[in-house]
């Protein structure tokens, strides 16, 4: 045998070990790739990863005790608030959950497990023949990339957030919310700031308690925010082409926040919509809390001074996730909703400004909620 014909001969053998191998790969890719966009048992893995010693559950003896002060201070707040609001509650609130930092965690994940469904929903209704090893090993890169920065981002949250009014968004007919407290994160906070701890319980829970009132006192707003939610999915899975063009262009710069440059103009339309609840949501709910927080806490000026203050001392990384993140889109709009509320209610009183409460249609814009004087004459027009 030539030396030609060796070589020749050995290609073969290489190249149809090489075609089995990838016939094997090609399966085993298909195989573990799935339909799903995210691992979640590996987000949840890589979030406690990463909260590290953070993650320590709550001692049974602290959370009993801690549960029992929010039970006490919520039936309190509730009388003070009503009165502030000018409506009373359905039923009352005093059912707190007081959660460790991976108990949210794992509140939050369920939330995003059932709207990334629906988006995976749409892409494969949405997908053009069959499945194929490239289509596969995309999804496969992609969801690795998203269990890591989805991940991430609950860690860096589960480290952050205070109190959350769980709204119950995605369940069906009418459900009551509940109010959770994370209570590691509310003694790190109180401790930082150097006040009282039961101080600063109640004032988390003051501000938590407002939301209640806004999803308990008007049947309306949680199906119609649920429907926001939906909404925004089902866009962001079905205008989803293009999207790495619209990154990098949003990347380069421009008007507005980056995560607005890359959306579709129907995707923005629905933001906006959302983005002017929240506002208005947050801004009614600072208003009322302002309003009743002296009648609650004697020292409440001061504590919210500080609380407000503690934005000056985030750091470079911190200050950089929040605009990766969106969440300085996010306080941005709170203040505005805040200047909104203050506006309507020196210019037209406290009752004028409820009617937002009486229906959609009475819902400010977002461009409503940066000039209120507009809203007010909407509305007064509207009447007329």
């Amino acid at each position: 045998m030539s030396r030609h014909t060796a070589r020749l001969g050995a290609g073969i053998l290489v190249g149809g070990l090489l075609a089995f191998g990838a016939s094997v790969a090609s399966r085993e890719i298909m195989r573990r790739a799935g339909t799903r966009l995210i691992d979640w048992e590996a987000v949840r893995e890589i979030a406690h990863r990463r909260l590290g010693d953070a993650a320590a559950p709550i001692p049974a003896a602290q959370r009993a005790e801690a549960e029992a002060f929010y039970r006490a201070t919520l039936l309190r707040i509730e009388p003070i608030v009503a009165e502030e609001i000018g409506s009373e509650l359905p039923a009352a609130l005093e059912t707190p959950a007081v959660v460790d930092r991976l108990q949210w965690v794992d509140l939050n994940l369920a939330t995003f497990r059932v709207l990334f469904e629906r988006v995976e929903r749409t892409l494969l209704a949405a997908q053009e023949g069959p499945d194929t090893p490239s289509r596969a090993m995309s999804r496969w890169v992609n969801r690795t990339v998203g269990n890591q920065q989805l991940g991430f981002m609950l860690a860096f949250l589960g480290r952050k957030v205070l109190g959350q009014y769980d709204v119950s968004l995605l369940a069906a007919g009418p459900v009551r919310g509940r109010l959770h407290f994370v209570e590691p994160n509310i003694v790190a906070s109180a401790a930082a700031l150097r006040v009282p701890r039961d101080e600063f319980r109640t004032f988390i829970a003051l501000h938590e308690a407002t939301h209640a009132f806004e999803f308990e006192a008007h049947a309306w707003l949680r199906p119609y925010f649920a429907g926001l939610v939906a909404e925004t999915v089902e866009q962001l899975a079905a205008d989803s082409a293009g999207l790495m063009g619209r990154v990098r262009d949003a990347v380069s710069g421009g008007e507005g926040h980056w995560l607005e440059r890359i959306m579709t103009p129907g995707q923005r339309e629905t933001f906006s919509r959302t983005q002017a609840l929240m506002s208005l949501l947050e801004g009614y709910s600072n208003h009322v809390m302002n309003a009743a927080g002296a009648r609650i806490l004697p020292g409440f000026a001061e504590l919210h001074d500080r609380f407000e203050r503690r934005g000056e001392r985030r750091g470079a990384l911190e200050r950089a996730i929040m605009r990766v993140t969106g969440l300085d889109l996010k306080m941005e709009q709170y203040a505005a909703g805040e200047r909104f509320a203050d506006r309507v209610i020196v210019q037209r009183g406290r009752e004028f400004l409820n009617r937002v409460w009486t229906g959609p249609e009475q819902l400010p814009t977002l461009d409503e909620i940066r000039a209120p004087d507009a809203w007010i004459a909407r509305i007064e027009g509207a009447t007329s």
